[in-house]
């Protein structure tokens, strides 16, 4: 069994509309029929994705065959004038890798095997076949999915703060609040293995109310101290498309007693892009509220200079990956410095995320950029050590409100 994935068809609908992505279908479905000629059973699932059955194969032509399907199928397309750009991703499944009973797989367990192959090809191989060790990995994280809201209760998932330090004067300005869980049979589990999970399961709401929750009952306590501290949440695309879900942020502001404006999230650029029409009025209500707004990850989009007018954001995090890079990459230090001015030239903060030496922050004061988060500062860290940190690295001084600020110690 064959499943086939063609990752271009939501893009299509969404710029041209349903008709011409039809369109699009059809044109690969006439080129996976050109590949496997016309006896072979082909199905269209949903979108543009597609299973078909090969009788009397062994493994190694059926992965020959998964090939050049995966090559006619990613060719451009040509729309009207234009040539769209299309990436397919094959995952194939054979009936001589039995099943947990012994006996070889029905059509329905071929299927599902095979659904399980294209999923496995995300981790960066176009066409991959199944093996038992996948079935394990997504039971794995039906496990994980399944138990999440049992582990809150149980206190296995908690908040961990990592923070952030203003150029040039250093004081401690913020923090972003990371979210941990340690699982009791698998240990720690990694946050890009069970937050996506969370999220396509539709309990991300129960985890960003969780995460909220825990960093404004943290700044509500700095705000007893007299300390004025700001916490950032990442939000997920799915919170983008919750109408309600400003309302409930505003109720939490309120609860906890704490000032919008030491409230900032954290949205990625594709999760606007996912759904603008719906994002933009969220986004547009949490700025009238007070709160900040940053784009994470800045500079990896391909839309990120015009979409950048258009959100109400307050802040532009320059991604890790271009920080790394500033110090041996003349490239990734000319891209740090165009964020830096294209931030301060639409009046937007800029920080630099990924800072792990004196020579990248000294670099970044010099370029003009506003704040400085990464394992050079502090590693993200569990409340109580957190509260040991800021002892520990920091000085304690009266700002121009009374207020006691924090600066880190050199």
């Amino acid at each position: 069994m064959l499943r086939l994935d063609l990752d271009v068809y939501s893009t299509v609908s969404d710029a041209l509309g349903y008709a011409w992505a039809d369109r699009m279908v059809v044109a690969a479905g006439r080129r996976i029929r050109d590949v496997l000629g016309p006896e072979v059973p082909l199905a269209r699932l949903e979108g543009a994705s597609f299973a078909a059955l090969l009788l009397d194969r062994t493994a190694e032509e059926t992965h020959a065959v998964a090939e050049r399907l995966r090559a006619e199928s990613s060719d451009p397309y040509p729309v009207e004038k234009l040539s769209v750009e299309a990436n397919a991703m094959v995952g194939y499944a054979c009936t001589n890798v039995a099943g947990d009973d012994g006996n070889p797989p029905d059509v329905d367990a071929l299927l599902q095997r095979a659904d399980v192959a294209v999923r496995a090809t995300r981790g960066g191989e176009e066409v991959r076949g199944y093996v038992p060790s996948m079935g394990q990995i997504f039971l794995r994280r039906f496990q994980l999915v399944t138990q999440f809201r049992q582990a809150l209760e149980d206190g296995q998932v908690s908040v961990h703060y990592q923070p952030k330090v203003s150029l040039p004067d250093k004081n401690v300005v913020g923090v972003e609040a990371l979210v941990r869980w340690v699982h009791p049979e698998f240990g720690r589990v990694n946050p890009d293995e069970f937050v996506p999970a969370v999220e396509a399961t539709g309990l991300v709401g129960v985890l960003t109310s969780f995460v909220l929750d825990q960093a404004l009952d943290r700044v509500r306590r700095w705000l007893d101290e007299g300390i004025e501290i700001s916490v950032a949440v990442n939000l997920s695309v799915r919170s983008l498309a919750d109408e309600d879900f400003a309302h409930q942020v505003a109720d939490a502001l309120a609860r906890h007693g704490v000032p919008a404006r030491l409230l900032t999230f954290e949205i990625t650029e594709s999760a606007v892009m996912a759904d603008p029409q719906r994002a933009l009025p969220i986004l547009g209500e949490l700025h009238d509220l007070g709160i900040e707004l940053a784009v994470d990850d800045f500079g990896t989009g391909y839309s990120s200079l015009a979409y950048l007018r258009r959100l109400p954001v307050d802040q532009v995090k320059i991604d890790k990956s271009f920080v790394f890079g500033m110090s041996s990459d003349l490239g990734d230090l000319a891209v740090v410095r165009s964020i830096v001015e294209l931030g301060h030239s639409l009046g937007l903060s800029v920080v630099a995320e990924g800072v792990e030496d004196d020579s990248s922050r000294d670099q970044l004061e010099a370029m003009g950029c506003d704040v400085a988060q990464g394992y050079l500062i502090s590693r993200p860290l569990a409340e109580d050590r957190l509260e040991a940190w800021l002892v520990a690295r920091t000085a304690r001084s009266s700002g121009h409100r009374d207020e006691t600020v924090l600066t880190l110690l050199t």
